[in-house]
């Protein structure tokens, strides 16, 4: 896995797609790594004069390109275009021998995401994906747990994400299935379901219901068990206000965790009258006394970036692999396979009918 530059250099980093995801966050912790010394952007590459334009704040100094095969050489790529086109441009990365940083969702299809990694395979190339918050200290705290058996194996976890869709500049080809690939499912559930993968294994997927009826999904359930027996329920929504919340149920004890927290837990134990809630900390020091606040968003994305630096140099996997990746990916289309038209009760008879006919579903 050499690279252009030597062992402690900056790698020098291309970022192709330059829309709301790397505006709002990747662009901000790329500018952090690249203060810290871990990287170099070089070069931007998207299609919009505008998009480029906005990024360029970032790096001033990072050549810009309306096309790839124009563009500089690098070590390291980031891949933050919708996700239809992640394949092509993965694939065409691969051959140009960078390394990958690919957003979620890794690609459109798990046979794509697996033909991704055996380019990469092939080629020696670390390939990431982008689930910034498996670098959430309150999620890797919950994987521990469950990894220790400190209370019990898991039963059920009961998961919830949505609300009013907000993302800001999301272009018109993210709500279409064409371009897209799916709706909310694809969305949020990609994170839900590549945490449960990272935390449990690869689940069975017992039933799945959503409210597309042709185009894209904005609300949908669904049901999943694992070989040890746990199971979970979930339900996403881009139009309703969720609990916004995994519950995971232990055998002697309940971790509740929101989402957009970076760092905290709610823990009921059995056995112990009131609930605790917990704030990872990094160690500091000979004891937890002396231990440090944890990051927050920016420093979620910051750390993806360093862990994929890092696995680069020490020739390890990153964090996020496309084995926990490609797997959600599977689950998705599975989910997608078996659909079901999520119940609207509101409907007249004939209104039922029709919603079935378009939804494609008996």
């Amino acid at each position: 896995m050499e690279t252009g530059n030597g062992a402690g250099a900056p790698l020098r980093v291309l970022i192709v797609g330059c829309g709301a995801l790397v505006e709002e966050y990747q662009g901000p912790a790329a500018r952090e790594a690249q203060r810290l010394g871990l990287l170099e952007v070089v070069g931007l590459v998207d299609r919009s004069e505008d998009r480029l334009a906005r990024c360029s704040r970032f790096f001033p100094s990072a050549a810009r390109y309306t096309d790839l095969d124009a563009a500089c050489e690098a070590d390291l790529a980031l891949i933050a275009t919708p996700a239809r086109s992640h394949s092509s441009l993965a694939l065409a990365m691969l051959g140009r021998h960078c390394h990958l940083l690919v957003e979620k969702p890794m690609c459109a299809s798990a046979a794509e995401a697996a033909a991704m990694q055996a380019e990469a395979d092939r080629l020696d190339r670390v390939l990431a994906v982008g689930h910034f918050r498996r670098f959430f200290p309150a999620l890797e705290t919950i994987r521990s747990m469950i990894g220790s058996g400190v209370f019990g194996p898991v039963r059920r976890i009961v998961a919830e994400e949505g609300g009013l869709f907000r993302w800001p500049a999301a272009s018109a080809g993210f709500f279409t299935r064409e371009e897209g690939g799916g709706g909310v499912t694809l969305d949020i559930g990609i994170h839900m379901l590549e945490i449960l993968v990272s935390w449990l294994g690869v689940p069975e997927v017992l039933d799945y219901a959503d409210d597309a009826m042709g185009g894209v999904e904005l609300n949908s359930a669904a049901r999943l068990r694992w070989a040890s027996g746990a199971e979970a329920e979930i339900r996403l929504s881009w139009d309703v206000e969720l609990a916004n919340r995994y519950r995971v149920e232990f055998e002697r004890a309940t971790v509740t965790w929101r989402t957009g927290q970076a760092t905290d837990l709610l823990i009921e134990m059995d056995g112990v009258s009131a609930p605790q809630l917990a704030t990872s900390r990094r160690a500091h020091g000979s004891s937890a006394e002396y231990s440090l606040p944890q990051h927050g968003y920016l420093g979620a994305f910051t750390a993806q970036w360093k862990d994929v630096v890092d696995a680069i140099r020490e020739k390890r996997e990153p964090r996020v692999t496309s084995r926990t990746a490609g797997a959600a990916l599977a689950l998705v289309e599975s989910m997608y396979g078996r659909k079901r038209l999520l119940d609207i009760p509101y409907l007249e008879p004939a209104e039922q009918l029709r919603a079935r006919q378009l939804a494609g579903v008996q």
